[in-house]
């Protein structure tokens, strides 16, 4: 059960009213195989400026990816939907990896790795069609132990290290948000009132054994909490466009998650890992009066990768993946249905009220398999397939997986991907009797990449990559009711909310020059040049993407003064992000006093461009028996008034207003090491 963006839309609301007051507040690397060496290593990434010590929220400095207009809390990679994403954690699947502020729910204190998988991905990863994002903790230490305190103007955190013996060591954090205690008093909004302060939390702990040189066996668990609630005046704006929302809204979710992992390697040189896991998610939201949902999910899963050296130029790769995710839900919702595409979703024009509950397993079984030969010392060729079966659908999948990486000269080497994908929608409210359709299938997606990497010296490489993304089978909703004038309300009731009726592409070209002369200095520059485009078949309507940004350029510096001071900084440029514009309003013919707005083509008008420049200074302190990291960020000093949208004010829209990214904001951090 993925992440559903509804938190983020909640709290679109108080960005709006933040972005016009005076507030000030507070590595990861990519890899498509072998090229890891060409990009920006996980600690450097980790102090990218803007990214408040976030290693996740540091992505958006890579090339391909954009965080959609400002405030979601996903990334969309390379013209695909955030929820096309799978993510990893520790070589099992984890719930949410983004809190409602878009931070990441991982310590970065624990971070050993990232990786980004944008496109073409192998054959040990199933249920995405866009990209694969794993991390990977550190070890607990063995032989230190050590307490980590962390403490900024957003959120406060605490680290303990707990070493047992030479055999056995432990850790676990624990994190909160911060801004619940101050949001209230730097917002005043006539238009709502907070019922519950945006807030978070998430935990993290493992226990390690390692009984020989070549094991480990490790009991992980993880887990989050997001939570936020409105109340809306009744004579808001809020309102008087969609009175159904007289009521406020609430949501809250959380995962928890429990693991086992063990690795090891084999006398015959066959390495393995395997892994135990249970997720539990929870997702409540209302809105309105007595519009509720009360979803719940626990998934039971297996996890193995094997690897086993034929010889010294040959390996193949194995594993396989059994989960069993049983959904259970409640709910009553009087609402259009919509998608990420409809302009009107306001609950106000429902044809319907919904009632419903219930519970169903979904079992998935993967095989997968990787033939990886290093034909000769310039030349290596990857094929391999994963094999899938989804009892809730009934679709078996045989999906075939490319890569090949060619040393043309000593500086240059040509790469190409292929691969096949897919994944069921991660909202199950679209396929829910109830709620939804239960003859859902899932999207399908087909990637394309090939590139160039060129080492221009020592130090400085250039990477070039150009993709192709053929998307198929993607979720949309039921057209509106004037899409279908012969039909009695009673049949258009009956039609399907949701059907498999929508298409897509991506394709662009990317370039990352990377530099890393010495220990002092790094930085790269990273172009994106891309077009993402969406057809909806139902009304055969074929427009740009929301997610689609022409223009991406991404410029980070990093300078080492002295053993103490560090001096960073960070200049994005993005295309404006794209917006359906409002072409008029009518009055309804029912409801006196309530404006029905018209919109002219979906996400056919784009806002302003949007750039800004982060810098960031680090200061270390060692003392004798305790240290401490100081951090001093600045997000967009020059000011720009960035708009990442439009707020329509007055019951009939009568006037629109700007709804702009955030001011110039100072952030403040410490980490104290004891």
């Amino acid at each position: 059960m993925k992440r559903r963006l509804v938190l983020p839309a909640l709290l679109s609301v108080v960005v709006s009213a933040m972005s016009h007051a005076d507030v000030a507040l507070d590595t990861v690397t990519t890899t498509a195989g072998d090229e890891q060496e060409t990009r920006p290593a996980t600690q450097k990434l980790l102090k990218v400026p803007g990214a408040g010590n976030d290693p996740l929220r540091a992505l958006e400095a890579l090339p391909g990816v954009v965080f959609g207009n400002g405030r979601e809390a996903a990334p969309a990679v390379r013209g695909s939907s955030p929820d096309d994403n799978a993510y990893y954690l520790d070589f099992l699947p984890v719930g949410y990896l983004f809190h409602n502020d878009g931070s990441s729910i991982i310590n970065d204190a624990l971070v050993e790795g990232f990786q980004l998988y944008p496109a073409a991905f192998g054959p040990e990863f199933n249920g995405a069609t866009g990209a694969v994002i794993t991390a990977e903790s550190r070890s607990p230490y063995f032989d230190e132990q050590q307490t980590i305190v962390d403490l900024s103007l957003l959120r406060a955190g605490v680290l303990f290290d707990i070493p047992v013996n030479e055999q056995n060591a432990a850790f676990l954090s624990a994190r909160m948000s911060l801004f619940q205690f101050y949001l209230e008093n730097i917002i005043d909004d006539e238009d709502f009132e907070f019922t519950t302060v945006p807030e978070f939390y998430d935990y993290q702990g493992a226990w390690e054994y390692r009984p020989d040189a070549t094991s480990a066996l490790r009991f992980q668990v993880v887990g989050a909490r997001d939570k936020a609630g409105l109340d809306f005046d009744e004579d808001s704006d809020f309102v008087q466009q969609d009175p159904a929302l007289s009521g406020g809204l609430e949501a809250e979710q959380y995962f928890n998650s429990q693991g086992v992992v063990y690795e090891t390697i084999f006398d015959s040189g066959i390495s393995m890992v395997a892994g135990l896991s249970q997720l539990e998610e929870s997702f409540e939201f209302s809105i309105g009066q007595g519009n509720f949902i009360d979803a719940k999910s626990n998934r039971y899963g297996f996890r193995s990768q094997f690897s086993y050296p034929i010889s010294l130029t040959h390996e193949l790769e194995f594993g396989a993946e059994f989960a069993q995710q049983n959904i259970s839900y409640k709910g009553r919702f009087s609402a259009p249905p919509c998608d990420e595409f409809a302009s009107d979703c306001r609950l106000v024009s429902a044809t319907e009220e919904l009632r419903g509950s219930g519970d169903f397993p979904i079992r998935t079984t993967q095989l997968n398999l990787a033939d990886i030969w290093q034909i000769n010392p310039d030349w290596q060729l990857t094929s391999g397939a994963l094999a899938s079966y989804n009892e809730f659908t009934g679709n078996t999948y045989l999906e075939p997986r490319l890569k090949n990486r060619l040393t043309v000269s000593e500086p240059l080497v040509w790469t190409l991907g292929y691969g096949r994908y897919h994944a069921l929608s991660g909202n199950p409210g679209q396929y829910t009797p109830e709620f939804g359709n239960r003859e859902l299938d899932e999207t399908r997606s087909t990637h394309y990449v090939t590139g160039l990497e060129y080492q221009l010296k020592d130090g400085l490489t250039l990477t070039t990559e150009v993709y192709y993304k053929d998307i198929r089978d993607i979720v949309v909703s039921r057209a509106p009711q004037s899409e279908y004038p012969t039909l009695t309300l009673n049949e258009y009731n009956n039609l399907p909310r949701y059907t498999n009726e929508g298409s897509g592409e991506a394709w662009g070209v990317e370039a990352l020059l990377n530099a890393d002369f010495s220990e002092r200095w790094y930085g790269w520059v990273s172009v994106t040049l891309s077009r993402t485009e969406r057809e909806n078949d139902i009304t055969g309507e074929r427009f740009r993407y929301s997610y689609d940004k022409p223009v991406v350029i991404n410029t980070v510096g990093n300078y080492q003064l002295n053993d103490d001071w560090t001096l960073g900084f960070k200049w994005r440029f993005e295309s404006g992000q794209l917006v359906t514009p409002l072409e008029g309003v009518e009055e309804d013919e029912t409801t006196p006093g309530l404006f029905n707005p018209i919109y002219g083509a979906p996400f056919s008008e784009r806002l302003p461009s949007y750039h800004r420049l982060d810098v960031r200074a680090d200061r270390s302190y060692d003392f004798t028996r305790w240290s401490m990291d100081l951090y001093v960020e600045v997000i967009n000093l020059y000011a720009r008034q960035n708009v990442i949208g439009y707020q329509y004010l007055n019951a009939d829209y009568s006037e629109r207003e700007d709804v702009n990214d955030l001011p110039p904001i100072a952030s403040v951090g410490v980490r104290l090491i004891f």
